[in-house]
């Protein structure tokens, strides 16, 4: 087969996928409702196949959380060997943040930087497509591997050299939000956090003399600052210094957290805040999974005093904590059956208390199935490990640094709102161009 013809038949293939979605009676509705969620009911051909490419490889349907491609599998059965195959690969597409190193006349060859690898990827559609992209710049892109070759999917964004922070802020973000991606398609990278979460487990072991701390939120950014001191320096805390800073709430609740919704464009300066910048008192667990790593989960204690109490109605919002636990993907399923050994009321409470009759792995492959297939290891595991994390502090340590010296505040400043030193300039004429980094 010529190179012609087989990216003619992975075109083709991506499009009958694409057609499967807007026909077929089962996700036909769930399409159109997420269309109009980004005010796209009325897209055109080219708009609507550019929100396909996300929705097809991020949504996830039907009761037992199916991706498009295995709905596809499951209902189109008139597709050939050579479409299957590409059907095959299509599933093991990914989307990350990459830096052009080179134009070719059929592709790019790109450095992701999340997960620290070079990659050479061929385009589906001719190069002229993709005319004014150049070397330096930043791409989104969603690619997928197929017979040793990467075959590009999507550039759904670029952004200028002169933009790192910004880059290196949402690659970041993206560690946060699937730590999987720094190391599925790079086995040294595995090896290094492999590595790394076993060495911290026995460092977390030995500063708290367990696996396990509970405290509240307003000290648990001191803990883990204390633990992450230690990792840096070996040179094990104070004692006292921990028990200080260990905490219990006198009465457990659940409730919903205002200051955990963050977009991607504050998540830095948020989670820079810290818990203890939060308005609200609640409980928080910092648990280390030996396999897994670091976890540090709000409302922990109150999710486990659910089986501990006899009168679990007691605890304010006790079903929304069970479920918050239960669908948060960010508590993969280590945690939950950790939790489950415990106590061994914990699938007559859960059952008793979601109104279900499910056993402890039907539950897991509901609400765990992820994380039950794949080792996805905890984002702040990954980020200990992480190049991009390391650049993003560089230009925080810069800011807080040029904050210092000048007494101004540029973390909230809009690129044309009026520059904060009062020069009257816009900020991006003025000094925001200071606070680059070359």
């Amino acid at each position: 087969m010529s190179v012609i013809e087989k990216l003619a038949i992975i075109s083709d293939t991506i499009t009958k996928v694409m057609n499967f979605v807007i026909n077929d009676t089962e996700i036909k509705p769930d399409f159109d409702e997420y269309l109009k969620t980004l005010s796209s009911t009325n897209a055109d051909r080219g708009r609507l196949q550019a929100l396909l490419i996300p929705y097809i490889f991020e949504r996830r349907l039907t009761t037992e959380r199916k991706t498009i491609i295995q709905l596809f599998r499951e209902k189109v059965t008139d597709i050939s060997k050579e479409e299957n195959e590409i059907i095959n690969s299509l599933e093991h597409s990914f989307s990350s943040v990459f830096e052009i190193r080179r134009v070719l006349s059929n592709g790019f060859e790109m450095y992701n930087l999340i997960n620290e690898k070079m990659y050479k990827v061929l385009s589906l559609v001719k190069m002229n497509y993709f005319r004014g992209i150049t070397t330096g710049q930043y791409a989104l892109c969603r690619i997928f591997p197929m017979n040793e070759e990467n075959y590009l999917l999507e550039i759904s964004n670029v952004l200028s050299s002169i933009n790192k922070e910004q880059v290196y802020k949402y690659a970041v973000a993206k560690i946060i939000e699937r730590p999987e991606d720094a190391y599925e398609n790079n086995p040294k990278k595995l090896q290094q956090i492999e590595k790394l979460v076993t060495d911290f487990a026995q460092k977390f072991e030995k500063c708290f003399h367990s696996y396990e701390v509970i405290t509240t939120n307003m000290y648990a950014d001191n803990l883990i600052n204390l633990f992450n001191e230690y990792c840096e320096s070996d040179v094990l805390p104070d004692e006292e210094e921990i028990q200080k800073n260990i905490k219990q709430i006198e009465n457990n609740r659940y409730f919903t957290v205002s200051d955990f919704q963050n977009s991607y464009s504050d998540f830095m300066e948020k989670s820079l805040e810290g818990f203890s910048s939060h308005s609200s008192l609640y409980d928080i667990g910092i648990v280390y999974d030996k396999e897994l790593g670091l976890f540090v989960m709000p409302f922990y204690r109150t999710f486990c005093k659910i089986y501990e109490v006899e009168d679990y109605k007691t605890i304010q919002g006790y079903k929304d904590c069970i479920k918050s636990f239960l669908e948060n993907d960010k508590v993969p399923a280590n945690i939950i059956k950790n939790v489950a050994n415990k106590y061994d009321n914990f699938m007559d409470r859960t059952n008793e208390i979601l109104e279900t009759k499910y056993t402890l792995e039907e539950l897991l492959s509901l609400y765990k199935a992820d994380s039950m297939e794949k080792k996805i290891f905890s984002s702040a595991s990954v980020l200990y490990s992480s190049k991009i994390f390391e650049e993003m502090m560089k230009f925080v340590s810069l800011k807080e640094e040029k904050k210092e010296t000048t007494g101004i505040d540029y973390s909230h400043v809009g690129r044309n709102d009026k520059c904060p030193c009062g020069s009257g300039k816009k900020f991006k004429n003025c000094c925001m161009n200071k606070l680059q980094i070359s």
